[in-house]
């Protein structure tokens, strides 16, 4: 015979979620904002009623049972549709209501979209929060929890999971070489040869970049001197160097000009840059997210247009295809 409902309090069903996500009686207790005492008598009484101790220590962290990870998927959807039906006829008014959003996104993405985004709702709506993630190998399970709320990736960097999100395409870009404004070696163009002679700074992440990824393909063999996890490391670590680096144009933009940087026509073929944003589908119509993908979308159509570029060949000047 089914367990009744009747033998479950409701309303251990949020701190049930908050632990699972959090994996922490602290993070656990700041997530729904309670005291640390109070989800630790939660967590006892959802271990009485399992049987199961859910939360177990294995070094200086707390993980999940198994039977707690089993349970991760079913109580997100629960709770998910339980405020789906409470919150059928809510409205968000982002000028008085409270709501915290995580976005996953690269350095560059936070400087020439999150940053302006957060000018914006610091002026106009203060009582909402923006934090910024970066992108890591855990951030689409982090999407599929609820851990965050949109994730920022260029589509053109397969990722098949992520592919089963929600998505809608923001703004695009180009690549640029960057070297110091004084470099002696590199005038107006910067051939392959040369590219693969001067010392590069390599730039990672989950993924390799797209440039890079492209000058692999084309089997440019780089010399990389330096490697670093983000974009805006590479570019502060040229200046007063002979090391060139390729990063994006609406980065340079914000960037090069100030710490001595410019940039140099490549004289390689590389794809342009589109960025997307992703989000989970049970989000779509939920009032408040659909209030910042509509302010995120706004942005990109005033504030980052398309930036002019020539689809006829490899680039040769400053604003080309690259």
């Amino acid at each position: 015979m089914p367990p009744s409902l009747s033998n479950f309090n409701m309303d251990l069903l949020v701190p049930l979620h908050a632990l699972l996500m959090e994996r922490s009686v602290t993070k656990a207790a700041e997530r729904v904002e309670v005291t640390q005492p109070s989800m630790s008598t939660s967590l006892a009484k959802l271990r009485r009623h399992f049987n199961e101790p859910l939360l177990v220590r294995d070094g200086r962290r707390m993980v999940l049972t198994p039977f707690a990870e089993s349970l991760v998927q079913p109580v997100t959807e629960m709770l998910e549709a339980i405020r789906g039906v409470v919150g059928a006829n809510a409205a968000f008014d982002p000028t008085t209501d409270r709501r915290v959003f995580t976005v996953t996104a690269s350095d560059y993405v936070a400087i020439v979209l999150l940053r302006p985004l957060l000018r914006e709702i610091d002026t106009a709506y203060p009582h909402v929060q923006i934090k910024v993630a970066p992108l890591n190998h855990g951030m689409v399970d982090q999407l599929r929890r609820g851990q965050c709320d949109l994730v920022i990736w260029p589509p053109m960097i397969q990722d098949k999971e992520l592919e089963t999100f929600s998505s809608a395409t923001l703004f695009t870009d180009e690549f640029v070489a960057v070297v110091d404004q004084d470099h002696p070696e590199v005038g107006d163009v910067l051939t392959a040869d040369q590219l693969c002679t001067l010392p590069y700074v390599q730039i990672g992440g989950p993924q390799p970049t797209i440039a890079d990824t492209a000058l692999a393909q084309l089997g440019l063999p780089l010399r990389a001197v330096a490697a670093t996890d983000n974009f805006t490391n590479a570019a502060c670590l040229l200046p007063g160097t002979r090391m060139v680096t390729v990063i994006q144009r609406r980065l340079f933009d914000q960037l090069g000009p100030r710490i001595g940087l410019r940039t140099v026509a490549l004289d390689v073929p590389l794809p342009r840059l589109v960025e997307s944003m992703y989000w989970h589908p049970r989000n779509t119509v939920d009032p408040a997210h659909r209030w910042l993908r509509e302010r995120v979308l706004r942005l990109c159509a005033t504030d980052l247009r398309d930036l002019p570029h020539d689809d006829t060949g490899p680039s040769r000047g400053a604003r080309s295809d690259g």
